[in-house]
C-alpha cells in the first residue's frame, strides 16, 4: 500500500472517531487483540483530534492487565470494571455504545480450553452484557461474532455470504465456539427487539497486524515468527487450506463504521475476500522477510486445535462493500511487512 492510500485509511478512521467525540463506550474483550488495536487507535485520536472519548473495559483482573507491556491501558481515557463477563456487577455509568467482543482467549484455545466452557461463556456472558445494555439505556450494541458460525463453508463458494444457510454439525464436539456464537447472535436479536435499541452483528474472519501471537495456532503469525527467527517455515497440514487476512488498520475502520453506520439487525462479514492457500502464504512470507529459508510441509492432521477444521475460510464482503463502502485497502504483502516490522521493534 502506498503512502497516500495509508494516509486515506487513517483519515477515514479519524473521521469516524470524531463522530464519537465525548461519548463513553463500554467494551468487553477490550484486552484482547481486537481490543488493544481499538484502544491504541482511540487514544491516538484523543491526542490528535481532542475527541475526548472514554472507554470502560471489563476485565477479569485489572492488575494483570496493567502489568502488561502494552502501556496503552494506562491512558487516562481508559477505565476498568473488574469481573467475569458472565456475572460482573453493573457499573452505575451510562454508555451510549457497547462493543461486546469477549470470548475465550487465543492462548486459552491453544491450551485446550474446554468446549462446554466456551459455549457457556458465550451464552451466559452475552446475556449478562445485554442485560447491562438494557440497564444503561444503550443506543447501539455491536457484537463481534465469527465466521465459524457457517461451519465448513468451502463447498463451491469462493467466499461465504451472510445469507449462507449452512451451520456447524451439532454433534461435532469441537463446535463449542461456533454454537456459542450462534446462540449469542440470537440473544442480541431477542434483547434488541424486546427493549428497542439498535444492534449490529459482525462475523469476523482472519486478521493480521502488530500484536498477533507468533507461537500459537495462527498460521500467519507462526510463519512471520519463524521467518524473523531465521527458521524453516513449517506447515502443519498439507498446505491446501485457504485463508484470507484483513490488516489491523482496515479492521479498525471497519469496526468503527459498523458501530456507527451498521444497519439495525444487520449481519456483516468482516475480513478480506482475497483467499490464499497456506502453502502460498508461507512462501510469500518467506520471500518477503527472509528469502533464504525453507518451507516444509509436515502433513500432520492438526484439525483439533480448539475449533472445527475449515478447508476454506474466506468471506464474501459484498454487503459491507456495497452498503458501507468498506474494502480491503491494505495489500497482504504490506500487511505482512508492517506486522513483521512491529515485531522487530518490540
Amino acid at each position: 500500500m502506498n503512502g497516500l492510500l495509508s494516509h486515506r485509511v487513517h483519515e477515514m478512521t479519524d473521521r469516524l472517531w470524531l463522530r464519537l467525540s465525548n461519548q463513553s463506550i463500554f467494551i468487553t474483550g477490550g484486552t484482547g487483540l481486537f481490543g488493544s488495536w481499538l484502544m491504541e487507535s482511540m487514544c491516538g485520536a484523543n491526542r490528535r483530534l481532542g475527541t475526548n472519548i472514554k472507554a470502560t473495559i471489563l476485565t477479569r483482573n485489572i492488575r494483570k492487565t496493567l502489568s502488561r507491556t502494552n502501556r496503552i491501558y494506562h491512558d487516562s481515557a481508559i477505565s476498568f470494571v473488574q469481573g467475569d463477563v458472565s456475572d460482573f456487577e453493573f457499573p452505575d455509568s451510562k454508555f451510549s455504545r457497547i462493543i461486546h467482543m469477549a470470548t475465550t482467549s487465543a492462548k486459552e484455545t491453544f491450551d485446550g480450553a474446554d468446549q462446554l466452557e466456551k459455549l457457556r461463556m458465550l451464552i451466559n456472558g452475552t446475556e449478562r452484557v445485554l442485560q447491562f445494555a438494557v440497564k444503561c439505556e444503550v443506543e447501539k450494541f455491536l457484537f463481534t461474532s465469527s465466521g465459524v458460525v457457517y461451519g465448513d463453508c468451502s463447498a463451491g463458494l469462493p467466499g461465504v455470504p451472510e445469507t449462507y444457510k449452512g451451520a456447524p454439525e451439532t454433534t461435532d464436539v469441537l463446535s463449542g465456539l461456533a454454537e456459542g456464537k450462534r446462540v449469542a447472535e440470537y440473544l442480541c436479536s431477542y434483547y434488541a427487539d424486546k427493549f428497542q435499541y439498535a444492534y449490529t452483528i459482525t462475523r469476523c474472519f482472519s486478521f493480521v497486524g502488530p500484536g498477533l501471537p507468533l507461537n500459537l495456532h495462527y498460521a500467519i503469525g507462526n510463519f512471520i515468527g519463524q521467518a524473523l527467527e531465521g527458521k524453516t517455515l513449517r506447515i502443519m497440514g498439507d498446505g491446501t487450506a485457504v485463508r484470507s487476512y484483513l490488516y489491523r488498520d482496515d479492521f479498525i475502520a471497519w469496526l468503527l463504521t459498523l458501530l456507527l453506520d451498521g444497519k439495525h439487525g444487520r449481519v456483516y462479514n468482516v475480513g478480506s475476500d482475497l483467499g490464499i492457500s497456506i502453502r502460498d502464504l508461507a512462501c510469500l512470507i518467506r520471500d518477503l522477510l527472509n528469502p533464504g529459508l525453507d518451507v516444509h510441509v509436515r502433513n500432520f492432521d492438526n484439525r483439533g486445535v480448539g475449533n472445527v477444521f475449515r478447508s476454506r475460510y474466506v468471506p464474501d464482503i459484498a454487503r459491507a462493500r456495497h452498503e458501507l463502502s468498506l474494502d480491503v485497502w491494505t495489500p497482504l504483502e504490506v500487511a505482512i511487512v508492517k506486522t513483521a516490522d512491529a515485531c522487530r521493534i518490540e
